[in-house]
């Protein structure tokens, strides 16, 4: 089996994943996990694309992986996307733009979407892309849809807290959530391993 490196962003974008995996709650915490043997490593890197580079340096020399994944949640740049939907991207293809700050309106998205060509935004992947091929390993973003372009992120915690918002959260958090682990899980035992 190939040995696999999976970094995510958040502990809540990972925790699906862990669970199908058979990792125990508490077993999940740290930010960095290894299963199926010691062939795949979950991280958690945090948000941006300087936390990002740094775990996929990290890991890379304490793992030395035969893949990198970078894995989580993204928002949709075009109407067609809905949340839960699972975009995989080589970079390459110009699916996927990587944003230096998040994009919080429908403007911000439309205006990415017509400047980059792109149909998700995420700010990570770009960064776990470039450290793979410094060392010349395989490269892949495997991202779930958690805002629609309509969607309007808060800009700050308080805006988070009407309970209306705080569910519709929620409810788009654990679908994309759900689907990204179930995606990675398929990806990793069938198309990935071999």
């Amino acid at each position: 089996m190939k040995k696999i490196a999976v970094i995510f962003a958040f502990y809540w974008e990972l925790r699906p994943l862990a669970r199908r995996m058979g990792i125990s709650f508490f077993k999940s915490f740290p930010t960095v996990i290894t299963a199926e043997g010691g062939n795949v490593m979950l991280a958690r890197s945090g948000m941006g694309a300087g936390r990002a580079a740094d775990m996929a340096e990290d890991i890379i020399k304490d793992f030395r992986p035969d893949l990198m994944i970078s894995a989580g949640f993204c928002g949709a740049l075009v109407k067609d996307l809905k949340i839960g939907d699972v975009i995989v991207s080589d970079l390459q293809d110009r699916k996927l733009f990587c944003s230096p700050k998040p994009l919080f309106t429908c403007e911000e998205k439309t205006e990415a979407f017509r400047r980059e060509g792109a149909i998700i935004v995420d700010m990570e992947s770009d960064a776990v892309s470039s450290v793979a091929k410094k060392y010349d390993i395989p490269f892949i973003a495997i991202k779930a849809v958690s805002d629609t372009l309509l969607d309007e992120l808060p800009r700050s915690f308080l805006q988070l807290l009407s309970p209306p918002r705080l569910l519709r959260l929620k409810r788009n958090v654990d679908l994309a959530s759900n689907n990204l682990a179930e995606f990675l899980l398929d990806y990793i035992n069938k198309g990935a391993a071999r």
